[in-house]
């Protein structure tokens, strides 16, 4: 008596089938990782506005004056050296040089209600008492906007922006 083997293995249209759906899931899955506009925004303007707390806080510790200023999609931390002049901070790592991220632009950055020009400082004193400031982030239609009051308090707004 012979033995029927019956082997059955997965047809094309099965195989493909499969694949088809693999393929779909991949990609939704790059879609979502990708981070969207209002993501990057969000994540800039965070990493900005604690950094922002951090210059006031290191302020007041050291009793020295730390400057903030931002120059084409980066921004920079200054001290003051032996002879009053400011020179960008060198050997700190929290308050270093850092450029924005990509698509990120400061649109505005205020003090006291008054834009600040190029190559201006937004100043933060040992006292702990600082000038109001604002700061505007955009990406496309995604908007941030980091505010400071006199007291050092960092406060943080996302919107989209409505065209």
């Amino acid at each position: 008596m012979g033995v029927v083997s019956s082997q059955r293995g997965f047809t094309l249209i099965e195989i493909l089938v499969v694949l088809v759906i693999i393929g779909i899931m991949v990609g939704l899955i790059g879609v979502r990782m990708m981070p969207d506009d209002d993501r990057v925004v969000r994540n800039e303007a965070e990493r900005l506005a604690l950094l922002l707390e951090q210059t006031r806080d290191q302020a007041v510790a050291s009793g020295e004056p730390i400057a903030f200023s931002v120059e084409q999609g980066r921004y920079r931390f200054w001290a003051l050296d032996a002879e009053n002049q400011w020179v960008p901070r060198e050997g700190d790592d929290v308050l270093q040089d850092r450029t924005l991220a990509d698509g990120v632009q400061l649109a505005a950055l205020q003090v006291n209600q008054a834009s600040l020009a190029v190559g201006e400082r937004l100043l933060f004193l040992p006292s702990g008492g600082n000038a109001p400031f604002t700061a505007d982030l955009v990406l496309n239609a995604a908007h941030a906007q980091i505010s400071g009051d006199s007291l050092g308090r960092v406060r943080l707004e996302v919107r989209q922006v409505v065209e």
